[in-house]
């Protein structure tokens, strides 16, 4: 009992959100208040971006660096009580720094890597990647609404990012896919590619910490998210990079496998912990099944198709580095891979949501127009149905229709049938 109490009561230091502070304070972000010296208003600055463009057209009107912190070194640095807290960021190489660090954890980031992968390097570890992202991130974000954790408070914390303010904040899933992805591709590489191993999981550690680190610069996460994140991670992927290595080949060569994962996509979308509010989790989870599922049967296709057809020789294979002619064919796929899938997205958007508003019994206008909330089931589902159709068809234009379009141009990459 007293293990567990003090456990609990060291996840209580580490959620004190004037950690975060100080570690935002110690990279050069600043408390300050701005007066507009003509009409004696003040502008909110929490948004960095606006912030920025504001001070650029009232330049004459920003107080210098003298001006007042809303901390008070003589008082023991007690908050003074405002609605407002402006600040400026003093140290533009270390904002941009972490700005870089929390795009490796994000969704839009991960969208382009896995393309990436699967065009230029690898589809076999891209596959397991997908994989280990697909359950990595649905169990963090359906732990956040369970356990409820809002994210450190604002003040003392500025939280320079707004776009994930209304989900909840235990555990950091931006940490958890931060330590899972590298990890994982430094585990499903070794022994298949000969590289110095220590090199790249140097790389693997860096991304971990510049991803883990971001997000309490940021202002979007306490320690204690952070640790929890990690650790959890960490315990999953014992389990979880196994699972996507054995489960691999069952997935592509099995006339059953688009069976079990259609049943359990379904499943995991319907089951996926309520909240006491609404967030953007779910509909961020639905995204990563929808393009998961895609990308499953679409590999599923290729290899009942023979398109797969495995390798000529066993591992370990050298790493060929491209050359010239090369590097352009990847900017070429990558290219029209981008118009392909921004065309798919673009079509199937629209004509699922009317397809859903229509099943569901619902005005397209009304639902549009509606606020999300908990209790609002047809707006959810819609929603929901949207999402989840939409990335399916991106997912499976991914690794079928793109490849085909690749293959007709004659720039598909050589060992994109080899890769089982």
């Amino acid at each position: 009992m007293d293990g567990n109490k003090s456990y609990f009561d060291f996840l209580d230091y580490l959620k004190d959100p004037y950690h975060v502070w100080n570690f935002q304070r110690y990279f050069g972000v600043q408390k300050v208040q701005v007066v507009d010296n003509r009409k004696g208003e003040k502008f909110q600055a929490r948004n960095i971006d606006d912030v920025k463009k504001k001070i650029a057209k009232n330049a004459e009107n920003v107080l210098n660096s003298d001006t007042e912190d809303y901390f008070s070194s003589s008082a023991g640095e007690e908050e003074i009580h405002t609605n407002v807290i402006y600040y400026r960021i003093n140290k533009v190489f270390w904002y941009y720094f972490f700005y870089f660090g929390t795009q490796l954890g994000d969704e839009t980031w991960y969208s382009i890597f896995f393309c990436f992968w699967f065009w230029n390097i690898d589809g076999a570890v891209g596959r397991r990647l997908m994989l280990v992202w697909n359950l990595i991130m649905y169990i963090g974000q359906g732990m956040k609404d369970v356990v409820r954790w809002d994210r450190p408070s604002m003040p003392p914390v500025i939280q320079l990012e707004s776009k994930w303010a209304l989900e909840y904040g235990m555990p950091s899933t931006h940490a958890m896919v931060g330590l899972a992805i590298p990890a994982s591709i430094v585990w499903f590489t070794y022994g298949r590619y000969q590289y110095p191993f220590l090199l790249w999981a140097s790389l693997a550690l860096f991304w971990c910490v510049i991803v883990s680190s971001s997000r309490v610069y940021l202002g979007m996460h306490s320690l204690a998210d952070i640790y929890v994140g990690l650790v959890f991670a960490s315990i999953l992927l014992i389990f979880v990079a196994p699972l996507a290595d054995v489960s691999d080949y069952f997935l592509l060569s099995h006339p059953l496998a688009p069976f079990v994962t259609i049943t359990a996509s379904a499943l995991a979308i319907y089951y996926y912990p309520g909240s006491d509010r609404w967030t953007p989790a779910r509909g961020d989870t639905t995204v990563i099944l929808g393009s998961f599922l895609g990308t499953h049967l679409a590999s599923w296709c290729n290899f009942q198709l023979g398109i797969l057809k495995g390798p000529p020789l066993p591992p370990p294979y050298p790493i060929l580095w491209p050359n010239y002619e090369q590097y352009g064919e990847t900017l070429l796929r990558m290219a029209v891979g981008g118009v392909i899938l921004i065309a798919t997205r673009a079509m199937s958007k629209p004509l699922i949501f009317y397809l859903s508003c229509f099943l569901v019994n619902a005005n397209p206008k009304e639902i549009k127009s509606q606020k999300h909330e908990v209790q609002n089931k047809k707006k959810l589902y819609v929603e929901l149905a949207t999402k989840f159709f939409v990335y399916f068809a991106v997912g499976f234009n991914i690794l079928f229709v793109a490849p085909i379009v690749f293959r007709v141009m004659g720039c598909e990459r050589a060992t994109f049938h080899t890769e089982v």
